[in-house]
């Protein structure tokens, strides 16, 4: 053994310092500088220097990235040495090469001066407001025979007509010439976010509630339940019980104090979602008053009634009573004193009820047989839209994605009680949420993230956003599919663009070639054909060839700075999605 080892050991010791740095031969250089030369004669301007600053465009950076891609003229130099032949910082070659640069801010290029150096001004703006003239009335027609939403008529005219307008600039544009209102957006996941408490007529709609209420008698503290029932247009208290718990027997109670003070039950009666508010008991109770949820999770599902438990816990001192006696003794003393401030609040006249206090409003509303029924379907217009939040939230159960967000939260630290959040952004799209936990992961990684910010509702707008974009994305592609089906003229280009691609360039060149289309390209269908080739040319390569060109790819599209973040994001998304569709 000691034979053995002795022959070994000076394979295993080594000389003492840094191993030698790795550098190019002459040639290499030689071939590096050759192509640098030839690269500034093509493309004059490339690369200048103004004082304190160099100035690059995205071709030369491109070009200064492939280089030192697997393949390169420049694979076998280090960075400092492809530097200082390209005439680059070190520090501003390592930004390059790093696809983190997508989060960076873009440098200011230089741009050249606009044509009005060639053309007088004057007929440029006759040009101009030509040109506008006809895309507006294009605009006009194309709206008179659409027959989808908005948004998607936007991106029509940006994808389809290649009309350069925002979503802002069309519809200021469609209301002006009378094509187009503008209405609110109506919430249908949950009914209760805005316009829930219409104001109809009294007794059209009731709310009902519960809350606990403390009573020190002598050295005895008693809590007790205070259900109260509540008219949401008067705002007028109709029925109360006080019991030791919220129960169904409470509300039972409420309700038929509210029949006795109204003498009529009420089209639809609101209660949390509390599993004793929706028995078999209470809708007995009820009758044909239909029974509406409120949404879990959102204060103002129950609003006025917990604004009127805060001003009779701060109209009334701390109810303590001196004298000892029963429990029943301090609950009829409770309840009487409630009696006196609904007596006072009731008969306190309201601007609102037109100097009206809420007692008179609901005795003297006389509805006509229209309100009747308008109140009637906003009832079960409010029932419809509970039943589809409670089937977006069924939605919200895919294990999938729940364990996908479980397992993103905890990883970027997020905290998640009760798994709420996750099961707030489990409606939308996998892929959507993928895209955000990565996004977010980078952010968090690069400290861009607001310091103000909260995580989870940051990410939450993130997701969401992305879904949106997503939709917009699948819309656009199967729109391309089925026009190069029908061999549409505008894209008949492209097609033979990329045919003769195909036939000029090996298949471990396409994805590149196609990147670079896509980066240069100014229509953003163009830039969708470009992204669906490059995306099918990578996942076409052999596995081991993917994931280094997947790299080199990102890295070439986040030094391409003068191209939309949001366009070079798209297509590392593309580009990743192919990778994996391969695997």
């Amino acid at each position: 053994m000691q034979q053995r080892l002795e022959e070994v050991l000076p394979t295993l010791i080594g000389s003492p310092g840094r191993p030698a740095a790795r550098t190019g031969d002459s040639g290499t250089r030689e071939e590096v500088l050759v192509a640098l030369r030839d690269f500034l004669i093509c493309n004059p301007g490339a690369a200048c220097d103004r004082g304190q600053r160099r100035i690059y465009s995205d071709g030369f950076r491109r070009f200064v990235v492939g280089l030192a891609e697997p393949g390169g003229l420049g694979q076998e130099l280090t960075t400092a040495e492809l530097a200082s032949l390209c005439g680059v910082p070190p520090g501003t070659l390592k930004d390059w090469m790093r696809a983190s640069q997508l989060d960076a801010t873009s440098p200011t290029d230089a741009r050249p001066e606009g044509p009005g150096t060639l053309f007088g001004t004057h007929l440029l703006e006759q040009m101009a407001v030509t040109a506008r003239a006809a895309h507006l009335v294009l605009v006009a027609d194309l709206w008179q025979t659409w027959d989808s939403s908005f948004l998607a008529f936007c991106q029509m005219l940006r994808t389809e007509q290649r009309l350069p307008y925002g979503a802002t600039f069309i519809g200021n544009f469609l209301q002006a010439v009378g094509l187009r209102d503008r209405r609110p957006h109506t919430p249908t996941e949950a009914p209760w976010s805005s316009g829930t408490f219409r104001i109809l007529f009294p007794g059209a709609q009731w709310l009902g509630d519960g809350t606990a209420i403390p009573v020190r008698w002598g050295d005895e503290l008693f809590f007790f339940n205070l259900e109260v029932i509540q008219d949401v247009a008067s705002d007028a208290l109709v029925g109360f019980a006080v019991t030791d718990v919220e129960d169904e027997e409470a509300v039972r109670l409420a309700y038929e104090a509210g029949l006795a003070t109204a003498g009529s039950g009420p089209f639809g009666l609101s209660l949390d979602n509390r599993p004793s508010n929706h028995t078999a008991g209470v809708a007995a109770a009820i009758g044909t008053t239909t029974l509406l949820r409120s949404t879990p999770g959102r204060g103002q599902a129950k609003a006025p009634l917990e604004g009127a438990f805060g001003l009779f816990q701060q109209a009334l001192p701390p109810l303590v009573l001196s004298d000892l006696s029963p429990r029943e003794m301090a609950r009829s003393a409770f309840e009487y004193g409630w009696i006196c401030w609904c007596i006072g609040r009731n008969g306190k006249p309201r601007k609102r009820l037109k100097d009206l206090t809420p007692a008179q409003a609901y005795s003297e509303a006389r509805p006509t047989p229209e309100q009747v029924q308008a109140a009637k379907d906003w009832i079960l217009e409010l029932k419809r839209r509970e039943q589809r939040a409670q089937l977006t939230r069924e939605a919200r159960q895919d294990p999938a994605r729940l364990e996908l967000l479980t397992q993103g939260l905890a990883e970027l630290g997020i905290p998640d009680d009760e798994c709420r959040l996750a099961l707030a952004l489990a409606c939308y799209a996998r892929e959507a949420i993928l895209r955000g936990l990565s996004i977010f992961r980078a952010k968090q990684a690069l400290g861009t993230l607001p310091a103000d910010a909260d995580p989870g509702a940051y990410l939450g707008g993130i997701i969401r956003q992305l879904n949106t974009q997503l939709e917009l994305e699948r819309y656009s592609d199967y729109l391309i599919e089925q026009r190069l089906r029908l061999n549409d003229l505008t894209l008949a280009p492209l097609q033979r663009a990329a045919e003769q691609l195909r036939r000029q360039l090996p298949a471990d060149e396409l994805p590149r070639a196609f990147v670079d289309h896509a980066l240069i390209a100014r229509w953003e269908v163009d830039v969708r054909f470009w992204g669906r080739e490059a995306q099918g040319a990578l996942a076409g390569l052999p596995a081991a060839v993917r994931g280094p060109l997947y790299q080199s790819l990102s890295r070439r599209i986040a030094a391409t700075f003068k191209t939309d973040r949001g366009r070079r994001a798209d297509l590392i998304a593309r580009l990743a999605e192919g990778l994996a569709i391969a695997a």
